[in-house]
């Protein structure tokens, strides 16, 4: 629903170092049935490369290598088709290329079973073992993040506890990460969300709009919320919340409706009709404080009536990040209809 807007601390480039000299063990310790390490008779521990270095000579005589090392060092060996699979496709394109270079990159390999079930592709690119010790971090320290981008109804800011800090966002990743397992750890494939958009809503839907990540995303402006009412009601005239409905509409284009959609994927018009106490609060303040009764309360209080009005009805300056506040899409929509602000 709402765009991301990427501030000069977002450094992607930090991103890419992080990711890229993420250390991996040459050699794991030899376990027995009940998963610990064997020792031999001078109580040292057995050691055993690991299968994925193996057939690698340069790796044999280190002790760690980093991600970035064995990402050339699978192309370079063509391993596993490296070398057919990323021809002319470099690591940091892949990991903070802008999503419309995730988009050509998604274009140029063929996806299909063997990539799914590529063992390199899914060790080298595992997102679960990055997520928390990485990723979430980089997204905690670089990106104000206070509502989910796909419905901007839930916070899922950050937060302190004993001197730790916590998060309640999840990392969507916009093209799905079983799908597209070598786009796991693209910067610009992940979406943060809350859990119900995540998890229970979304899925694996790949989506026939753009994403949030994306410069073009503009949902903000060709969707608007709309409000409706009964016939009875005359003049806004609301006795109750069964008089109005709220529905969001998408002008001169369609490119964020449809099955594939984020209007019907995330279920936003059917989530948001469960908030329309918000709708119907600012329609019973707009009865109480036309025109001039702010201008009365200017009168008294020396107060700007426009200030008096921002502060009654809640309304969105609009330069406002719309993400950093719940609702905020739906309340600015709103008071554009209801004529509270131009």
């Amino acid at each position: 629903m709402l765009k991301i807007n990427y501030s000069k601390n977002f450094d992607k480039n930090k991103y890419l170092k992080d990711i890229s000299n993420k250390p991996f063990r040459v050699y794991l310790c030899k376990k027995d049935k009940n998963n610990k390490c064997i020792k031999d008779d001078n109580n040292k521990t057995i050691r055993n490369i690991r299968t994925e270095f193996k057939n690698i000579d340069d790796f044999k005589q280190k002790k760690t290598v980093t991600l970035l090392e064995v990402f050339n060092k699978f192309k370079e060996i063509k391993k596993d088709n490296f070398d057919i699979i990323f021809k002319d496709i470099s690591f940091k394109c892949l990991l903070i290329g802008n999503f419309k270079t995730i988009q050509e990159i998604k274009q140029n390999i063929q996806t299909d079973s063997a990539i799914k079930e590529n063992k390199s592709i899914k060790f080298l690119f595992d997102y679960t073992n990055l997520r928390k010790t990485y990723i979430s971090l980089f997204f905690e320290n670089n990106l104000n993040i206070s509502t989910c981008y796909y419905c901007n109804i839930d916070y899922i800011n950050s937060y302190n506890v004993e001197k730790k800090k916590k998060n309640k966002f999840t990392l969507d990743h916009y093209y799905d990460k079983s799908t597209y397992p070598y786009l796991s750890l693209s910067l610009y494939n992940l979406v943060p969300s809350c859990y119900a958009c995540n998890s229970k809503l979304k899925g694996i839907v790949e989506f026939t709009n753009l994403s949030p990540s994306f410069q073009k995303f503009d949902f903000k402006n060709k969707v608007k919320f709309k409000l409706f009412l009964t016939e009875n009601c005359v003049d806004l005239n609301i006795k109750s919340l069964k008089n109005i409905d709220i529905e969001l509409k998408e002008n001169y284009s369609n490119d964020y409706n449809g099955e594939k959609g984020y209007i019907e994927t995330f279920k936003l018009n059917e989530r948001y009709k469960a908030h329309k106490d918000i709708v119907f609060e600012m329609i019973k303040k707009a009865e109480l404080y036309p025109e001039s009764r702010l201008k009365e309360l200017q009168d008294l209080t020396g107060i700007p009536y426009q200030q008096i009005k921002k502060d009654i009805f809640n309304l969105i300056d609009d330069d406002m990040d719309l993400s950093q506040k719940p609702f905020s899409k739906l309340i600015k929509d709103i008071s554009k209809e209801l004529e509270l602000i131009k």
